[in-house]
């Protein structure tokens, strides 16, 4: 039997016949009398085909009862009912409150390759727990090959005591798909999704119950409707119909060859393509396994599609589904008939070919992305009742329009509304929960006593959530969205926890993806669950999935910031947005609508394409693809509620670029007097190529500028016709204090090719430039960028030339001294003064270098203050004005250090370990998706001597990101952050 590893309708057929029960002897699974106990997974010795589904591992219970797969099923299972779902299929022989003495409970595996057998043995069972006696025996057969199951009997002449047993198969998953055994001996019979739970009557010894699976072949097929409307945004991968074939059997899968249909009551021009999906026994729609390879043109007539896809026993859901036009005319309605599926070679009409009912196109409406049907959506900046900073939200609106809102009655539990600088998301408020040290009568959280926020039972789901985990769920789960009741597989939750880890839980076959998350720091996720598997992205990258289902959600209990079902796991930290679709799961170009509209809102950078509501690409990460860097946007798109007038990046290293509309930059979006001359889905996109933003000396640049920084950015306009832009260069992020810019000195550069030796050179009067603080403002004419412009900053003079560059900047405790080594190239007239500072603001001289041969330099801090240090250096240019390097910060320097120094202009780091004696070491480093990385040199188990140890880390292979080095020094474990650009 070949298998497409997919749960489908168990089809058996049943023999009650007699034969011989043969005891075995086996490996015992206990050794003592055991009574409502459930073994750990034993392995079956081949792999069992069920249902559909390959099975190489089972469970016992003493309970008369098998569990198929690795599942976690209950111990108290005592109560027999075959209709249990979410823990796995169940072999039921016997299944009632039952002991087993000693070490009655048995396996083994006989027979050879190919046709071997697996049995169960319960021998000498008590029926039920309080008989005084042995009252039967009976085993559990399991063939290799033919899948064909036995239960075997064997009794004594005792009577059963108060017993009340059922026999028979489930699926697992869902609660009517089961047979259950009635009657006795000759007169048993099976009967499917019909329970008989009340057995008392022994089967006689030898008596064999044999489920033989059976053949598939074609039943019937018919066609069902899809209703409501289709918005002109969210307009690709519209299901019309579905096309429902009816199997039975499971031997020998048949498959569905060729279907015809045609498209009913729309014209063609309004389609831009066709597919068909496949969602197996599954009833609702999800855009997974499309029968056809390449998408269908719309044409008028029958239109036939040829491919192959084997078939699950029960009701298999096809689906003919549209992508309709951004420009589609509205009110026109969307149907189609399917006339014929050919099923194991044989043409079939479908009883139905065209369902009561149709779609209509309709106008776009305020959706996230454009993207409609959302069940659940809250935002920081409506809803919360208040837009004043500091304040405790009692009610949280649903922006859905299903009026799904989260609210709290007591004021001890209420989260609290932040709009300030320091709290907001790239000047977007945010909604701020504690946790309280997991203190329920403290602690925050939201209930929705509206239900429906996410899928019931095994139905598909999207969920997007914009948060900034704290550190204090680092030790305990933090529930950020919640949803469901008590029970294995019966709730749908969302949690931060240790490792840094994101889950999508089930309350069973959880979806743990651990260092996906910072303490205090924007995360961007989306969770898909598609039938087929669970998958997680974090910006657009899927960083981990698990395949399977039987899920059985219900829709109550909702909430955010707890597991309301036990009052229990509390988050810390803040959300920003969080967007809920219920009997959904979104195709790729759909999702990443969705995370487009959050991350241009937020500042986060997404690994793939930027989209707008109509699906305009607005940042193309192919044609931008040096400068997929600190991507931020002014945007204007009405459908998807943004009105983003002020950016910054929020993802990884700042950048030193902001930029604004309207007068002045403000603490949030809805202070900002800006206004979008272009009107509705009007972006400007820009990124960074992430060079260092110091002095590139006599690197690319048009005659007179003497120099320019290394850093450029791109920009990428769509209807932006704004009469200026603002752009603002923060140099405080690099080097905090540089004072000596000269705005009259300065000038962006404009360049459309990215070779800035041709560059436009702006200035006043059409460009105005201003510098104070060591930040400087451009106001631009937003016509200035044309086409794909790149621009940069530049200096016409050497009195303004900008920030210091040194090649190397490091500092490192040594005997509870602070020594500094730098490398750069100054002119042999200049000396350098290292100057230290304990708030980053407050810099005063501690030692003067002088020029040296050569460009290497070392200084020693006797005496260095306690705590966090920072240390920069100064020179006086040969116009007598101070020049600085970037800062760099030493921690608490002590008798023991772990230390890890990052040069911000080389991007090179070193990991430091003053040992004042010889320790055993173990460094470990992982990518954000938790792949473990060897370096030479570096990572494993080392002992190392007293004394400090200088060790590179030296990043394998090209691909820049986020990575987590590990350290453990006799025991004790230090965490770092490392960035590779």
């Amino acid at each position: 039997m070949k298998s497409e590893n997919t749960f489908c309708q168990i089809s058996f057929d049943f023999l009650s016949t007699s034969g011989t029960y043969n005891s075995i002897g086996g490996t015992a699974i206990w050794n003592s009398n055991q009574d409502d106990n459930i073994s750990s997974n034993l392995f079956m010795g081949f792999t069992f085909y069920y249902a559909g589904r390959a099975y190489t591992d089972f469970r016992v219970s003493t309970n008369g009862f098998i569990s198929l797969g690795n599942v976690t099923t209950a111990t108290s299972m005592n109560t027999n009912a075959l209709a249990t779902t979410g823990s796995g299929p169940i072999i039921a022989p016997l299944w009632d409150d039952l002991m087993v003495p000693g070490s009655n409970l048995t396996y083994e595996v006989s027979g050879t390759t190919g046709s071997r057998v697996m049995t169960v043995q319960w021998a000498n069972v008590r029926w039920n727990y309080n008989a005084s006696n042995a009252i039967l025996s009976f085993q559990v057969k399991f063939y290799e090959g033919t899948n064909v199951i036995e239960f075997v009997y064997d009794q004594t002449n005792r009577t059963p005591n108060n017993a009340s047993a059922s026999i028979g198969l489930s699926g697992g998953t869902t609660a009517n798909d089961f047979y259950s055994v009635s009657g006795v001996d000759g007169s048993a019979v099976a009967t499917y999704s019909s329970e008989t739970n009340y057995l008392s009557a022994k089967p006689s010894d030898g008596r064999i119950y044999r489920w033989t699976p059976t053949t598939m072949s074609y039943v019937s097929s018919t066609t069902g409707g899809v209703t409501g409307d289709v918005s002109k945004c969210n307009n690709l991968q519209q299901a019309i119909i579905s096309v429902q074939v009816q199997t039975r059997g499971t031997l020998s899968p048949i498959a569905l060859t060729q279907m015809k249909f045609d498209i009913v009551t729309t014209t063609v021009s309004n389609l831009t393509g066709l597919h068909i999906y496949y969602t197996g026994n599954s009833a609702g729609f999800a855009p997974v396994n499309e029968f056809n390879a390449a998408t269908i043109t719309p044409a008028s007539g029958t239109i036939t599609v040829t491919s192959s896809r084997a078939l699950v026993t029960g009701t298999n859901y096809f689906w003919i589904v549209y992508d309709v036009s951004a420009s589609a005319v509205a009110t026109q309605t969307l149907d189609a008939r399917c006339t014929e599926v050919t099923v194991g070679g044989t043409a079939y009409a479908p009883t139905v070919t065209n369902p009561s009912g149709w779609r209509t196109i309709v106008d776009c409406v305020t959706s996230p992305g454009g993207i409609t049907g959302a069940a659940f959506w809250v935002k920081a900046n409506a809803g919360t009742g208040t837009s004043t900073d500091n304040t405790k939200v009692s009610t949280w609106d649903d922006q859905s329009g299903n009026a799904r809102h989260a609210t709290n009655t007591d004021n001890d539990n209420r989260p609290t509304y932040y709009n300030r600088a320091s709290k907001n998301l790239n000047y977007n408020p945010v909604v701020d929960f504690d946790e309280a040290g997991q203190d329920a009568s403290n602690a925050d959280f939201m209930d929705i006593n509206t239900s429906g926020i996410l899928s019931t039972s095994n139905n598909p789901y999207e969920v997007y959530a914009v948060i900034i985990p704290g550190g204090n769920n680092a030790s305990a789960p933090g529930k950020f969205l919640f949803a469901g009741e008590a029970g294995m597989n019966k709730f749908n939750s969302f949690d931060i926890r240790g490792s840094r880890s994101i889950n999508d839980s089930w309350n069973m076959n959880d979806l743990i993806i651990a260092n996906t998350w910072s303490t205090d720091s924007v995360a961007q996720f989306t969770f898909d669950y598609n039938y087929n598997k669970r998958e997680t992205f974090k910006a657009g990258t899927t960083i981990g999935s698990l395949s399977g289902s039987g899920r059985t959600t219900a829709s109550a209990s909702n909430a955010l910031g707890y597991q309301r079902t036990a009052g229990i796991e509390f988050y810390d930290g803040a959300i920003a947005e969080i967007i809920t679709y219920a009997n959904a799961s979104h195709g790729t170009t759909t999702r990443e609508k969705v995370e487009s509209y959050l991350a241009i809102k937020y500042g986060v950078t997404l690994s793939h394409d930027y989209r707008a509501s109509n699906n305009t690409v607005v940042w193309s990460r192919s044609t931008n693809a040096a400068y997929n860097n600190n991507i931020i946007g002014i945007a204007r798109d009405d459908i998807s509620g943004l009105s983003q007038k002020q950016s910054k990046s929020t993802t990884g290293l700042p950048d030193i670029l902001r930029m604004h509309i309207g007068s002045a930059m403000q603490t949030d979006q809805a202070s900002n007097n800006g206004s979008f001359a272009g009107g509705d889905r009007s972006y400007f996109v820009v990124g960074t190529n992430n060079d260092y933003p110091l002095n590139l000396g006599t690197g690319e640049r048009p005659s007179g500028i003497c120099c320019r920084i290394s850093r450029e950015w791109l920009v990428q306009k769509t209807n932006f016709t704004n009469t200026d832009i603002k752009l603002i260069f923060d140099f405080n992020y690099y080097t905090n204090g540089y004072l000596q810019l000269n705005a009259a000195d300065l000038r962006l550069l404009v360049d459309a090719d990215g070779n800035f030796s041709n560059a436009t050179i702006l200035t006043s009067p059409t460009t105005t430039i201003t510098a104070a603080a060591g930040v400087v403002t451009v106001t631009v004419p937003a016509s200035s960028f044309t086409g794909t412009p790149y621009f940069s900053l530049g200096s016409v003079s050497i009195n303004t030339v900008l920030p210091l560059e040194v090649t190397t900047f490091n500092g490192v405790c040594r005997n509870d001294q602070i020594q500094l080594k730098w490398t750069t190239t100054l002119p042999a007239t200049n000396d350098l003064v290292v100057e230290r500072s304990i708030d980053k603001t407050n810099f005063s001289a501690v030692a003067t270098i002088k020029k040296a041969i050569g460009d290497q330099y070392a200084w020693t801090d006797a005496a260095p203050m306690a705590g966090t240090i920072y240390y920069r250096l100064k020179t006086i240019n040969e116009q007598g004005l101070p020049q600085y390097s970037q800062i760099i910060t030493v921690a608490s320097c002590s008798a023991k250090s772990v230390q890890l120094s990052t040069n911000a202009a080389t991007n090179v780091s070193t990991l430091m370990l003053q040992l004042p004696q010889g320790a055993r070491t173990e460094i470990s480093l992982f990518d954000a998706m938790g792949r473990r990385f060897e370096v030479a040199d570096l990572t494993g188990k080392k002992n190392l001597s007293t004394g400090v140890h200088y060790l590179p880390v030296n990043i394998p292979g090209p691909v820049a990101g986020i990575y987590t080095l590990h350290v453990q020094v006799n025991g004790e474990r230090h965490v770092f952050r490392v960035i590779k650009k």
